[in-house]
């Protein structure tokens, strides 16, 4: 097929069109999806997917008749789906997405077609009490549902919704046991079998013709011992107990959903989930679609079984959850958003206690900390050490410049360069823990800086310059006074961890066990209340500047310099390495040191000392463990981020180290951060449809995210797509199959379409999206030539 540069849709033949009046225009909306549906069968809708083609090429490519193709071609072209350019035709930009894929539509205009046919014999029931029988049904309607359920079953639910469900995916692995509630003919639980094979799954459905094709057909596969498709009511037919019950978009045409729901609550075992999908509140076209399945099917069949139906949109998420609640289930957590035609719910027993969460904080008296607002500073002192820092700044500028020229005359550049950054290190450590933090981020990113400069600037991860013995012990001293208990530990005055804001000490227990003591530097609350709200005010200037687009930079800095500061507070840190621990038990490669709270103070932070740590990792590492271990340290950061919400901000190889065996240990819980619980879910189906190139879908959810009360008066639906344009666009080139997804690359990307759109998502976004810049640093410092799928982690 010849390619050409395809004009926008609306030209050649759309470029005299007459509109028509609604009603009328209708009536040619359905003849175009005629027409898609008729493309679908035909293989000419996948085959124009290909690329540019004549209506020869195509007729060729499909084996049909060429006058045919090109008269299609003419359909779709006056209908603006597809553009021409001289023979030469294609499917514009914006439609393209939609054949094959996720998104595909051929599913749907296949359902509009079969439900078109079933026309007759609905409006003959509706004079006869409004039932049809599922046998009177045409056999095309269920292969046309199957593969409309088809698009989320193959992959969101293996590979997206289960794994949201905590320990769902290890049961189901140590094989565990399934059931469908309206399997039809099974294809769901043939790929949940494939997935995973050592569960055993039952199907139930009220439609012989389906289950006894669906039974054959598993027959032939080899699955018929592990997978069975019965033709009964689950309501009475579910036996046993399961690991895992889906209802997908069925619960809504059951005669009885609460004694459904019942029965499903019953056959879980004690950990179960059961997994409903359902279509989600619509309006507008949307809504209509689906409540023309409602009129065609959904209400007719249920009524044929004796039962009311609720109809296709009407099991809402606060119905549904009530109803649950009445058969004792409760929500277990929210399902990623990644289709905007269903939304996914997973509930568990009620009574059943919450799984995992973190441990309480043990907070004891003692010097507080509130993290809810900096400490306030007077004009007067933010005002001198604004003179203060821009006078050690531009000494420290003239310095590295003067000294880099003569190092470059003398050495060569690399040379240069290295002494250079070794010095800014230094005049970095003297600025005080807030600009060491921002050296710490920039030797995290190996992949913008030559690796002699990231070498040097990883001296601030946990080689800043110890506190002296004098310092030590005033500090030592401090912390016993504030918990007496710790004086029964032998703390040694060797360092073996020194950071911007506290040093790490060996120590021994009264049973000779190795503990590691972290003290608090001296004044480092007092420094970094005052350069946080000194950087603060200098953003809230720089924020009205025409190069920020608008965006609230002083919300983001703010938020970020409470979570900064919130690291002097060591009880807080306790609890956060409690939470992480928890969180990360199920990952036998990684390792959290345990807290020892009996010791923990203001001023101290106890945890066991894990031995056998470097920055680098073991030489020697063969690309199969490089691979397995970056990917669970992947898969972990995700784990948090996108279903727990909580966030290390500060995963930089002074805080993340590999064994020689190849486990990882997490250290240092001070910068972390909870996300609410919305924030969590948007950025959760951001990376997720992210991960599935469903760029249309991250941007409306960037969107959404930055007007949740509504867009404002000035934004109509035309800047929601064309924002959702624009992202899609750079999803697509960061995404591209083959390429190299780079976050640092990908970001300022997405930054620059906000501010060229005015959108701008809440401050919480910052967090998750630095923890995975600043973990892929990391890892591409240990293995520059690592490759990172795009948004990986989220699974």
């Amino acid at each position: 097929m010849s390619g050409k540069n395809m004009p926008a849709a609306g030209t050649a033949d759309t470029a005299e069109g007459v509109d028509l009046p609604r009603p009328m225009a209708v009536v040619a909306t359905a003849m175009v999806a005629a027409m898609l549906e008729f493309g679908s069968r035909t293989g000419l809708n996948a085959a124009l997917a290909e690329g540019p083609s004549q209506a020869a090429e195509l007729a060729r490519a499909t084996g049909g008749d060429a006058r045919i193709a090109e008269e299609w071609l003419r359909s779709m072209v006056a209908a603006g789906l597809v553009s021409r350019d001289g023979p030469h035709h294609a499917w514009v930009p914006e439609v393209r997405p939609y054949i094959g894929g996720m998104m595909d539509i051929q599913p749907g205009v296949a359902l509009f077609g079969a439900l078109t046919r079933c026309v007759p014999a609905v409006a003959e029931a509706y004079h006869a009490g409004g039932a049809l029988e599922d046998a009177r049904y045409p056999q095309e309607l269920a292969e046309a549902m199957q593969r409309m359920s088809a698009q989320w079953t193959r992959v969101i639910l293996p590979d997206v919704w289960l794994p949201a469900v905590p320990g769902l995916v290890d049961a189901l692995r140590a094989g565990g046991r399934v059931a469908e509630i309206g399997c039809a003919s099974g294809e769901t639980l043939e790929t949940l079998a494939t997935a995973f094979p050592e569960i055993t799954a039952d199907g139930f459905d009220l439609d012989e013709r389906l289950t006894g094709a669906g039974n054959s057909r598993l027959a032939a596969r080899g699955l018929a011992g592990r997978v069975s498709l019965r033709p009964l009511d689950a309501t009475t037919a579910l036996d046993g107990t399961y690991d895992l019950i889906v209802a997908l978009s069925v619960l809504h045409d059951a005669a009885d959903p609460p004694r459904l729901l019942r029965a499903a609550a019953d056959a879980l075992r004690p950990g179960g989930t059961l997994l409903v999908v359902e279509s989600p509140p619509l309006t507008g076209p949307a809504a209509a679609m689906l409540l023309a399945t409602s009129v065609l099917y959904c209400v007719p069949s249920t009524a044929a079984r004796g039962g009311r139906a609720l109809g296709t949109l009407g099991l809402t998420p606060d119905a549904l959850t009530s109803v649950a609640a009445e058969a004792g289930l409760a929500p277990i957590t929210t399902l990623p958003a990644v289709h905007p035609l269903v939304s996914a719910y997973a509930f568990g027993k009620a009574d059943e206690a919450a799984r995992g969460g973190a441990a309480p904080d043990d907070r004891r008296l003692g010097e507080q900390v509130a993290l809810d607002h900096l400490p306030g500073v007077g004009r007067r002192r933010l005002a001198g050490r604004a003179v203060r820092l821009a006078a050690r700044a531009a000494g420290a500028s003239l310095h590295i410049g003067s000294m880099w020229v003569l190092d470059r005359l003398r050495s060569g550049t690399v040379r240069a360069q290295e002494r250079a950054t070794r010095r800014l290190v230094r005049h970095l450590e003297r600025m005080g823990p807030t600009y060491v933090k921002f050296g710490q981020m920039l030797a995290s990113r190996a992949d913008l800086f030559p690796a002699h400069v990231t070498r040097r600037l990883a001296a601030l991860h946990d080689d800043v310059t110890p506190m002296g013995t004098e310092e030590f012990a005033r500090q030592l001293a401090r912390a016993v006074r504030q918990e007496p208990r710790l004086g029964r530990l032998k703390v040694l005055d060797r360092c073996i961890g020194s950071g911007s804001i506290a040093c790490v000490y060996e120590a021994l227990d009264p049973d000779g066990g190795l503990l590691a003591v972290k003290l608090q530097r001296e004044g480092v609350a007092e420094s970094m209340s005052i350069d946080l709200a000194l950087l603060t005010a200098l953003t809230r200037v720089a924020e009205r500047l025409p190069a920020a687009g608008g965006a609230p930079l002083a919300d983001l800095v703010g938020y970020m310099s409470r979570a900064l500061y919130g690291q002097i507070d060591f009880f807080r840190e306790a609890a956060h390495l409690r939470r992480l621990a928890a969180g990360l038990a199920r990952y036998d490669e990684i390792t959290v040191p345990a807290v020892h709270g009996e010791y923990t103070c203001a001023a101290a932070l106890v945890t066991d000392l894990v031995p056998g740590l470097a920055n680098d990792p073991p030489a020697g590492v063969d690309p199969a463990t490089r691979d397995r271990v970056a990917s669970r340290v992947l898969d972990a950061v995700g784990s948090m981020i996108f279903k727990d919400g909580f966030v290390h901000c500060d995963l930089h190889p002074g805080n993340i180290y590999i064994r020689a065996d190849g486990t990882v240990v997490i250290l240092d819980a001070g910068y972390c951060v909870e996300m609410p619980e919305t924030v969590q879910h948007a950025l959760r189906d951001f990376f997720v449809n992210l991960a599935l190139r469903n760029g249309l879908r991250c941007g409306e959810i960037m969107y959404d995210s930055a007007f949740p009360g509504g867009p404002p008066a000035r934004h109509g639906a035309a800047d929601r797509r064309a924002f959702a344009g624009a992202i899609a666009e750079l999803v697509r080139a960061a995404t591209e199959p083959g390429g190299r997804f780079d976050l640092a690359d990908f970001g300022p990307r997405v930054f620059d379409a906000q501010n060229a759109f005015g959108v701008h998502p809440p401050a919480d976004f910052a967090f998750p999206l630095m923890s995975l810049m600043i973990v892929e640093g990391t890892l591409r410092r240990w293995w520059p030539d690592l490759e990172i799928p795009g948004a990986a982690g989220v699974r």
